[in-house]
């Protein structure tokens, strides 16, 4: 499971890297679709964060 948190990370910078190589180059009408899955592949490895520490307090108290 955390390889799925990895990537989503990965994932998440590379869009935002792209997304701001062609803000620079095309302008926000190119990158903003870049920005957008960054910041959705951001919220989701917070998720995925959140929800492996949960398991593994669950664990811990079994």
């Amino acid at each position: 499971m955390i390889i799925i948190e990895y990537l989503y990370i990965a994932t998440a910078a590379f869009c935002i890297g792209v997304g701001v190589y062609y803000h620079i180059k095309y302008g926000f009408d190119k990158s903003w679709m870049f920005y957008g899955i960054g910041i959705i592949s951001a919220g989701m490895f917070g998720v995925r964060l959140l929800q492996r520490k949960n398991m593994e307090r669950r664990e811990n108290r079994k």
